[in-house]
């Protein structure tokens, strides 16, 4: 429920938002069409003025030709992220250094040459022709020339424009001259130039690279001879030989590594072998283990004899006793052969000793090859180190000249090939408009600067307006409301103004005073129960109608009814009799004084019915009159016999009557005139009443123009009185 209300809280702030500024967009349409004729004349005076201008200014040509510039560097179709942005950044810079190429000095010296542009010194420069000039006097007119020549350059450069189209590798070439077929022709003359220039400039730098290639592959060839040469005088000082020779050197190397590790091999084993059999000499008990004596032939000899002895004296100890002859026998045999089987186990160690001395004689002469070929193969490595690096030296210089002399062909044959790069789209031709005045885009441009110009001075004006045209500002600007409007009465007539609303009682100015009469019965002292019966009218300066309203309202409450009288309290400038066409022998001035009882001095109005006290000018007894005892007890007394009491009191700035006569009244009118009384002059009317605290007063625009108010588009009463005029008759 909370949201929805602030919704609609929103929706209602926002929806009178847009109704205000709807109003002030209408209000200052409104504006505009009021002022209408002055910004018309500032846009028709500046438009004349702006094409009496262009009228006069010379007429100029701009004839426009298009050179588009090739990029055939970049590959469009392999361009990746990374070097789109550099590539961008290349193809802008490429752009604009042909531009500057354009617009260079150089090349307009080329074309004003081209053209005979140079105006002759010796006819005054007045003419443009080839200059020519005598031997004998070369010096003079060469400076002559060059001065000539840097004039007409720089005034040709002023009229060339060069500019790039954006997003593309197009150059625009525009030149100004005060002849179409002339511009067409230079700008065309400018373009070919410029291709020509391009074609003999690369030409140019082409033969440069050639010749600088030529002279660079003389020097080439003769650094790959020297190399090359000192290639075979380092082989044939160190006595190298690539290829078999090198390698062959490495593999023997090789082969003496692994005989040495087999001479070790054997040399360790044999060692091994020596120190076993050794402790079998002793004690031949244990040597069976060992594969090196049971290889021998005696030593597998005495075994088996070892074997039968052993098995003969088993059979005889189960027979006899230790000390038996034939036990002592067998046991003598078996001694006997003990010590043969040492002797053998001897012979095989000292085979084996043999041996190892020959394993390491062997290791030894092994060693001793391999230190010889590794000090060969050390002293080869040593010289092959430089060879090599000769080697690379010259293939560095074989490379750099083949590359050379590739570059060299490739440069020989585009020389033949050469283009420019660049290519004209478009050749200029004389243009049917001139470009200058652009009579379009000044008078464009003048119309909205007029348009412009009239707006602000409208507003201008507006602001500067020191009156009140609507009850709003009038709200706004004193703080006290505004109940009516009143219009300007139009053909009055032959009965005059007093007798306006008499004549037309379905007018607007009639039905305005009817509506202020409403408006103050409803409005007025709206917590009291009785209407106002004493209004008091008065305004800030004379003739802003106060005594018209006066009179009007009276004779309209009169006609609809109402008792009603209308006292003249103006006695400097007593005005209501001569709007009613009556006379004023018997006025208030006289029952005041005392000359007249009030009976004598109050008339009715034979029209309306209203009662009347006129008044006449008595200035230097005015204030007393009016502040009187006697004037309080009348307007006491009329407001118990009337329905109504209209005071009319002179202008409030001018004399104090109309505050002292206010707070004898219900009710004060303050009458400021539509389009007229200054603001200020309204604001310090109001702030009398205001100063001693008097509420009870509101205002009325009177001689309102209903037409104009209503261009004014403020919306209030007098706009309908101008918009719905079918419901009024004059």
């Amino acid at each position: 429920m909370i949201n929805a209300q602030m919704q609609n809280t929103q929706s209602s702030q926002s929806s009178h938002h847009f109704d205000e500024l709807d109003v002030d967009l209408r209000r200052l349409l409104m504006l505009l069409w009021r002022r209408k004729w002055i910004v018309v004349f500032i846009m028709v005076a500046a438009l004349g003025v702006a094409f009496f201008i262009t009228t006069i200014l010379p007429t100029r040509y701009t004839a426009t030709a298009h050179i588009l510039i090739e990029t055939k560097s970049i590959d469009h179709s392999s361009i990746d992220l990374q070097n789109f942005m550099s590539s961008m950044r290349l193809d802008t810079t490429l752009v604009l250094s042909e531009v500057e190429v354009i617009k260079s000095q150089e090349l307009g010296r080329r074309v004003v040459r081209k053209l005979n542009m140079i105006p002759n010194s010796a006819n005054g420069g007045g003419a443009f022709k080839t200059l020519s000039v005598h031997s004998s006097e070369m010096k003079d007119q060469n400076n002559v020339l060059d001065q000539d020549t840097a004039r007409v350059v720089n005034a040709f450069l002023q009229n060339l424009h060069v500019k790039p189209i954006p997003g593309s590798f197009a150059i625009q070439v525009a030149y100004t001259s005060d002849n179409p077929e002339k511009a067409a022709l230079i700008t065309n003359t400018i373009v070919d130039t410029y291709i020509e220039e391009r074609l003999n400039t690369k030409f140019r730098a082409t033969q440069k690279v050639t010749s600088w290639l030529d002279d660079r592959l003389n020097v080439l060839r003769a650094q790959l001879r020297e190399s090359e040469s000192a290639i075979e005088d380092y082989k044939a000082k160190h006595s190298l030989l690539t290829g078999a020779r090198y390698e062959m050197t490495g593999q023997q190397l090789s082969e003496l590594n692994s005989q040495l590790v087999i001479a070790k091999s054997e040399k360790a084993s044999a060692a091994a072998k020596l120190k076993d059999i050794e402790q079998w000499v002793d004690n031949p008990i244990g040597f069976e283990s060992d594969e090196s004596v049971m290889n021998s032939r005696n030593i597998q000899e005495l075994k088996k004899t070892e074997t039968d002895i052993l098995r003969r004296k088993a059979d005889l100890s189960s027979r006899y006793g230790a000390k038996h002859p034939s036990i002592i026998n067998i046991n003598a045999e078996l001694s006997d052969l003990k010590s043969k089987m040492r002797i053998e186990v001897a012979n095989v160690a000292a085979g084996i000793r043999n041996d190892l001395s020959l394993a390491k004689q062997k290791v030894q002469a092994f060693e001793n090859n391999l230190s010889e070929v590794e000090g060969i193969k050390k002293g080869e490595n040593h010289s092959m180190i430089r060879l090599r690096e000769l080697e690379r030296e010259s293939e560095s210089n074989r490379m750099i000249f083949d590359t050379f002399l590739e570059t060299y062909k490739r440069s020989d044959r585009q020389e033949e090939l050469e283009e420019a790069e660049a290519r004209i789209l478009s050749y200029a031709s004389a243009p049917d408009d001139p470009s200058y005045p652009n009579k379009p885009l000044i008078m464009s441009l003048t119309s909205a600067i007029a348009l412009f110009l009239g707006i602000t001075l409208v507003l201008i004006l507006e602001k500067l307006d020191n009156a009140f045209r609507s009850a709003s500002q009038l709200e706004a600007r004193t703080g006290y409301s505004c109940y009516g409007l009143i219009p300007t009465a139009e053909n009055v007539g032959k009965g005059g103004l007093g007798d306006y609303i008499l004549n037309k009682p379905s007018s607007a100015v009639s039905e305005s005073i009817r509506t202020l009469r409403m408006v103050l019965n409803l409005r007025a002292n709206q917590d009291e129960q009785d209407r106002p019966k004493v209004i008091t009218i008065t305004s800030s300066l004379p003739a802003e109608g106060k005594t018209t309203l006066s009179t009007w309202l009276a004779r309209l409450a009169a006609k609809s009814g109402e008792k009603v009288i209308v006292i003249d309290c103006d006695l400097r400038r007593p005005n209501i009799h001569r709007l009613m066409r009556k006379s004023n022998d018997k006025t208030i001035v006289d029952y005041l004084t005392g000359d007249v009882p009030l009976e004598d001095v109050v008339s009715k109005d034979e029209a309306s019915g209203a009662h009347v006290i006129y008044a006449r000018s008595v200035p230097n007894s005015a204030l007393d009159l009016i502040s009187s005892k006697k004037m309080s007890t009348l307007i006491a007394s009329l407001k118990k016999a009337y329905d109504l009491v209209i005071l009319d009191t002179p202008a409030c700035l001018a004399v104090s009557d109309a505050r002292l006569l206010a707070n004898e009244s219900d009710y004060t009118l303050y009458i400021v005139e539509w389009d007229k009384t200054p603001r200020e002059v309204v604001t310090t009317g109001v702030k009398q009443f205001s100063d001693f605290g008097y509420k009870n007063l509101s205002l009325v625009l009177s001689n309102v123009d209903v037409k104009r108010h209503a261009r004014y588009g403020y919306g209030d009463t007098a706009y309908y009185y101008g918009r719905f005029k079918e419901y009024y008759t004059d």
